[in-house]
């Protein structure tokens, strides 16, 4: 019974390490971001719905039907990955009803992380 519960302790204490493993892994694939481009990027293409430090209360976001997400709380979330994000802005969509827009073509996958790491500068 002792063995049973060691190897079970042991199981989880695995899986939760190989998950934040993963996650720094992934979310620092980009390396350091550059906050110039990302104040940039952000301010063009982002601030006008997520506000100034990407809360989600950009000037018109009451004007929208859903709500823009908080990008730091997003970021700041420990179960979320980052590439998840990146793909949401990159592809639109976001579960928000088709109401975020596509950037492919307008920012890329460096561009958007440089955005993200402006955010938690700022905030």
């Amino acid at each position: 019974m002792k063995t049973i519960v060691i190897c079970f302790i042991a199981s989880i204490v695995l899986c939760i390490s190989g998950f934040f493993g993963v996650k720094f892994y992934s979310d620092n694939q980009f390396r350091e971001p550059d906050l110039i481009n990302g104040k940039t990027q952000f301010v063009s293409n982002c601030a006008a719905c997520h506000g100034t430090k990407g809360l989600g209360d950009g000037l018109i976001s009451n004007t929208l039907a859903v709500a823009p997400d908080n990008i730091y709380k997003e970021l700041t979330n420990p179960f979320g990955f980052k590439f998840e994000l990146i793909s949401s802005v990159m592809n639109g969509d976001n579960g928000q009803g088709g109401l975020m827009p596509a950037f492919r073509g307008v920012l890329t996958e460096k561009d958007i992380n440089d955005i993200f790491g402006y955010i938690e500068s700022i905030n």
